[in-house]
């Protein structure tokens, strides 16, 4: 019995061990991080403490760890990783422990990752020997979390240089664009990718989405996991779509100004949120890639075709009269769409096609199956290369497609093309300028110079690997010069005018032409909700001669018909009744909308834990009451977000809000701040923070 008690006083045993949270979170940019475990990014060596039972003796004692992956869904496919001594690790990128120093019983570690090791939580086991002898096993109270790293090289998310790391991975405030080509608005959207609902989420939903455990390194795989994951069209997922306009039983998606109020509802109460339209799905996407330690960024392409055959143009009719046919009009240009960029290498393809990948979580479009799209790479979407994976040949029509506009006979039905487009989708694709708070346009990041050798190159390329590509020509005589202007920057609350200018260019001949001009809100998708007005004319123009049709959508025609984007699209058909000549314009309008402002109200600095008073105010320029009103507040650092209701807001009044807010982080913030009405909403604001210790 003695001899026995003997042999277990010399087994080496670990009693504690010490993560060193602080110091390894500050030397892998991970110390924003709000979770209680430590989370560091792969490739990158960690500092462990391991406090045993006895003085360390490096000569008759052995330290091994073992990890093994956090398993959410209870299913049997544990995934253990053994990590032996050695010493070359960090230069190989590979796995392995290494003891620095002890000093008695306490001892200091490093222990190296792999640069390619699974994205996930772990447990860890720590394993001691004595002279081979029996194994003492400690499990670790504390878990942690590795992630993705681009400031290592082996890394295939590897991102050079500080500035754009501290933008697509540290930033936690980001803008968005939206409106027309011609009228880009912008708004803030607090990202909130340290707050500590979300990585918890995100690995939840990674667990969920059903994609093997040993594909959890790969970012291609996670990417096109949490693309599908994010929209609720084939599960459970994050985020419910709703284009029809009743948001009955949710928010409007206008309301939202953050990522983080939508993945604490899904994680209180396990269901989906209702509701997000494009913006929301590329706001949680980016929060859910910087989380993890992916690059991305948020990015709107403007006049984003919609191609529902995936032929490569985009097919508009029109009867005779020019009153465009519906039943006929399935393919669509948005007003603009937004998604994301995700920075990556590309090992599953030829060399050359790393960096940028287009990825979308909004449900619009399948692939191998399941509602997702890309990652597609943008080197390939700009040179037309549609058969490198995945969904490359979708995101170029978006940015490339032809427009193509039919008139339908009305005896034969006959389609006739009237005209053709190459250059009308796919404009002033715009991000966040890198470090600041200005518009970056990236669209020769996506396309050659519309109507270029090498863009028009890009085209062909592309028609060449789809078999259900049309090729349309038009030779029709054009004598006839219509040019279409319509009003820009105007308010909400005052009129419109179109603008339709004729010239004949023939010497001698006076030519006939019949006008039409149809005007709809329009959701920003394209869809139409109400028709405001309708002109039709006939005018003669004389030779040499020019002569201009005016008309004008006044506050009258539209004040009960806007949508929530406020955004108008007119439909202008012209014809030659002696040549056949045909003229087709789509115009896309949208009002500005007024500025929110916001103020402090304390007197000396701002400091954590110490409320502060905060006002929101903004005018209304409608000759109508706003009703059914609300603010929205969220921040940077902030405790919690502040929706409240307000009282109607009549014709040329304020509405304004004052609440108290509480400060939880040291360092620059920003407030973002937005209302929401029944007539108007989305009128948005923000106001930069500096909080004191």
């Amino acid at each position: 019995m003695a001899h026995g008690a003997a042999l277990q006083d010399k087994q080496l045993k670990v009693t504690g061990v010490d993560l060193q949270k602080l110091q390894n979170s500050k030397e892998h940019h991970t110390d924003e991080y709000e979770l209680q475990e430590l989370v560091i990014r792969r490739g990158q060596q960690i500092n462990l403490t391991i406090h045993l039972n006895q003085k360390y003796n490096a000569d008759d004692h052995t330290i091994e760890l073992e990890l093994q992956v956090e398993n959410y869904s209870g299913i049997n496919d544990d995934i253990r990783v053994r990590i032996i001594p050695q010493v070359n690790s960090a230069k190989d990128y590979n796995w392995g422990i290494h003891v620095i120093k002890s000093d008695g019983n306490r001892v200091e570690c490093v222990m190296y990752t792999a640069a390619d090791c699974l994205v996930a939580k772990y447990k860890l086991y720590v394993e001691t020997y004595t002279n081979g002898g029996n194994k003492f096993r400690f499990e670790c109270p504390d878990e942690f979390c590795i992630i993705f790293n681009p400031w290592c090289k082996a890394d295939d998310v590897y991102m050079e240089g500080d500035a754009k790391r501290k933008e697509y991975v540290m930033s936690e405030i980001n803008l968005y664009y939206f409106g027309t080509a011609h009228t880009i608005g912008r708004n803030p959207w607090y990202q909130g990718q340290f707050e500590k609902v979300v990585l918890k989420c995100v690995f939840q939903l990674l667990d969920k989405s059903g994609m093997a455990k040993s594909k959890l390194g790969s970012p291609i795989h996670v990417v096109r996991a949490l693309s599908a994951m994010l929209n609720t069209k084939d599960d459970d997922g994050v985020l419910v779509g709703n284009w029809s306009g009743d948001y009955s039983g949710g928010v409007q998606p206008t309301e939202w100004t953050g990522s983080v109020a939508i993945f604490e509802e899904y994680m209180k109460t396990g269901k989906p949120v209702r509701y997000g339209q494009c913006w929301v799905f590329a706001g949680i996407f980016t929060t859910a890639m910087r989380a993890l330690g992916i690059p991305c960024r948020t990015l709107t392409n403007f006049e984003s075709a919609v191609d529902t055959d995936g032929n490569l143009t985009l097919d508009y009719h029109y009867s005779e009269e020019g009153d465009p046919i519906a039943d006929m009009n399935k393919d669509n240009i948005w007003n603009f769409h937004v998604w994301n960029d995700c920075w990556m290498a590309r090992p599953d393809l030829p060399k050359g096609y790393g960096g940028w990948q287009a990825v979308d979580a909004t449900p619009q479009e399948t692939s191998d199956g399941i509602f997702r799209t890309g990652p597609a790479p943008l080197t390939a979407i700009k040179r037309g290369g549609v058969h490198h994976g995945y969904d490359t040949k979708f995101f170029f029509a978006e940015v490339n497609a032809e427009r193509v506009d039919w008139i339908v006979k009305k005896d034969t039905k006959q389609l006739i093309p009237a005209d053709v487009n190459p250059s009308s989708v796919g404009k002033r694709i715009s991000t966040k300028k890198l470090a600041m708070w200005v518009r970056d346009d990236i669209t020769d990041e996506y396309k050659f110079p519309e109507g270029s050798e090498r863009e028009r190159i890009a085209v062909l390329a592309a028609v060449k690997q789809v078999e259900s590509a049309k090729k349309v020509y038009k030779d029709i005589k054009k004598d006839v010069q219509f040019k279409v202007h319509v009003s820009d920057e105007v308010m909400v609350g005052k009129d419109v005018e179109v603008k339709v200018k004729i010239t004949n260019d023939h010497k001698t001949d006076a030519r006939e032409i019949f006008v039409s001009l149809t005007c709809y809100s329009v959701r920003y998708n394209g869809v139409k909700v109400h028709k405001v007005l309708v002109k039709k004319n006939d005018v003669k123009v004389e030779p040499s001669k020019s002569t201009s049709q005016v008309v004008v959508v006044s506050v009258t025609d539209y004040k009960d018909k806007l949508t929530e984007h406020a955004a108008l699209k007119f439909f202008v058909m012209c014809g030659v009744k002696s040549t056949g000549q045909t003229f087709v314009g789509h115009y896309d309008f949208r009002f500005r909308k007024p500025e929110l402002t916001i103020t402090i109200d304390r007197s000396g600095p701002l400091r954590r834990g110490e409320p502060f008073n905060v006002i929101a105010m903004f005018s209304n320029p409608l000759p109508i009451t706003l009703q059914v009103c609300s603010f929205r507040l969220e921040g940077t650092g902030i405790e919690g977000q502040i929706k409240e209701t307000i009282s109607d807001v009549p014709a040329g009044k304020d509405a304004k809000l004052e609440v108290k807010l509480t400060p939880k982080r040291v360092g620059k913030s920003k407030l973002i701040a937005s209302f929401h009405s029944r007539q108007l909403n989305s009128v948005t604001g923000s106001i930069d923070l500096n909080i004191d210790n």
